[in-house]
């Protein structure tokens, strides 16, 4: 058996010398000395334990050298393949990474920044939770989620958090409701009398004193799509962040409310003391990049 582990350079030498019948050869592809190929190759028989060149034909093999040849033909395969797939890991271009996203952001800005991401990291795949602000945090802090993009409220010893933008909320409705055809801002105590749909961003909304117009909606509605399509059918209105205002597409309108201007902060939070990896790095810089951009496009502040 081998008294210590083989080296790859002298198995890569003898498998040149091999192919191309001459120490001479070897010693040309490698850079090396034709008297450092030959005892390269006395140690590799050495920690095989047995010739692998006929004496007198250096480039002729031994039954063992020929029994041997397949084997490290794939020892050094397997190494390059190796070598190759860690550096990619290495370098961002392989691996796996598990992103959270609060369900405004995941429907209207995530799929752009997954695009241009995609294109300069083609081997990297991709596991995305479309979940409700509170529950991006906790996700991140058990190491479920890698990455989470979400609402800022509070601090949390188990997550490290960066703010990128700031914005605030207002009524959406359809364009033929008197709230669009006003189209100025509005107070909180405009939607006194209006059919209110809640949603998941309501929780935002605690702690401003604005429960007496807030407190008794007429509908709840979690999913995103459904709530955009409910306040298409005219069954009410709802209220959401900037950030989070429909698309154009969807033929809805958006009138901010102020006195309070309720401010909001979206940030990227990733799990407090852990490193991140090297694609979850290159991507956490990507979004920092792309949210602050899509921030400023929608209307809201960079924070």
């Amino acid at each position: 058996m081998p008294s210590s582990p083989l080296k790859i350079a002298q198995v890569r030498q003898f498998l040149i010398a091999a192919a191309r019948g001459s120490f001479r050869a070897a010693a040309l592809e490698t850079h090396r000395s034709q008297a450092a190929i030959t005892l390269a190759m006395q140690q590799l028989e050495e920690e095989l334990g047995g010739a692998l060149f006929e004496r007198g034909h250096q480039a002729r093999l031994t039954p063992l050298g020929l029994s041997v040849l397949p084997l490290l033909t794939e020892l050094v395969a397997v190494h390059d393949r190796v070598q190759g797939e860690v550096r990619q890991l290495a370098s961002g271009e392989h691996g796996t990474l598990a992103l959270a996203v609060m369900p405004s952001l995941a429907e209207e800005w995530l799929p752009r920044v997954l695009r241009e991401f995609a294109s300069g990291h083609p081997g990297v795949r991709y596991r995305v939770a479309d979940v409700s602000s509170p529950q991006v945090g906790p996700l991140v802090a058990s190491g479920e989620a890698e990455i989470g993009v979400t609402g800022l409220i509070g601090e949390d010893a188990k997550l490290d958090r960066v703010a990128v933008a700031r914005d605030s909320f207002g009524v959406v409705c359809r364009p033929d409701h008197w709230i669009a055809q006003r189209g100025k801002a509005l107070p909180w105590k405009a939607l006194g009398d209006e059919t209110l749909i809640a949603n998941t961003t309501f929780h935002a909304l605690q702690g401003h004193g604005l429960e007496r117009w807030l407190d008794n909606p007429y509908m709840v509605i979690a999913n995103r799509t459904s709530l955009i399509a409910t306040v298409r059918g005219g069954l009410g209105i709802t209220v959401l962040p900037t950030l989070a205002r429909p698309a154009p597409e969807h033929g809805l309108a958006f009138v901010p409310l102020t006195t309070p201007r309720v401010p909001r902060v979206i940030g990227i939070v990733t799990r407090a003391g852990r490193t991140l990896s090297p694609a979850a790095a290159t991507m956490h810089a990507a979004m920092r990049t792309s949210l602050a951009a899509f921030a400023l496009a929608q209307g809201a502040q960079l924070a």
